[in-house]
């Protein structure tokens, strides 16, 4: 069962009512709450400082809220698991956080169907994914989609993917979400950004799927299981 923590929010200071009014202005981009999901494993969050740097950047952009983010100390003052491994789910705004931890289980994904869409955007880890859903009903009989967006291959619906050729491993420019696992192999240089097509696909291997509740170390997967 989940573990459901609503934050109250704090009465609006002046900088919060400047972050307020900065909200209306903005408001075709914050159209929907965001969203950040944390690995914890056995007690302990992992890759928080990524973590940290996302919602302060969505905060910033959005609503021009510039306070520093201090997850650790956030989230340490409310009783969470201690055993087992857990997906530890935000939902936030610039004014109040909903908490909630829940058992995770990774899916079994063996193959991805390419579709396409030139308008996509989720720059923002948005609560609102209808368009992410929409094209993952189109998966048929795969078990995920990969979305190309203007001739270059993006993501899947929830992980950035990688993908092997003669040993080294690459990730896409133009991914949708630059996401916290993709951020923190970049920065350790076990990965590499490069622009991918569909048609560049037979130059690779393999390729693995990432996200904050996925490692580096998850099953390779032949490329030929790519549909086109």
């Amino acid at each position: 069962m989940a573990i459901n923590i609503f934050i109250a929010a704090e009465a609006e200071s002046p900088h919060k009512a400047l972050c307020h009014q900065n909200t209306k202005k903005l408001s075709t981009k914050f159209m929907s709450l965001l969203i950040e999901s944390i690995k914890l494993l056995d007690g302990k969050f992992y890759n928080l400082s990524y973590h940290e740097q996302r919602m302060h950047r969505s905060l910033q952009m959005l609503c021009g809220d510039d306070e520093p983010i201090e997850l650790e100390g956030f989230l340490n003052r409310f009783k969470h698991p201690q055993s087992g491994l857990y997906k530890c789910r935000i939902e936030y705004d610039e004014k109040s956080k909903d908490v909630e931890f829940v058992p995770y289980q990774p899916k079994t994904i063996q193959s991805l169907r390419i579709v396409e869409h030139d308008r996509i955007n989720y720059e923002f880890k948005y609560k609102d994914r209808k368009t992410i859903d929409r094209l993952f009903d189109l998966r048929r009989d795969c078990d995920d989609v990969l979305i190309v967006k203007r001739g270059y291959i993006t993501d899947t619906s929830y992980c950035n993917i990688v993908f092997k050729r003669n040993g080294k491993w690459y990730t896409p420019w133009s991914a949708l979400l630059k996401g916290t696992q993709r951020q923190n192999l970049l920065e350790r240089n076990l990965i590499r950004e490069e622009d991918i097509a569909p048609e560049d696909l037979s130059s690779f291997q393999s390729f693995k799927l990432i996200n904050a509740m996925l490692e580096f170390d998850g099953p390779e997967i032949d490329v030929s299981n790519i549909v086109l």
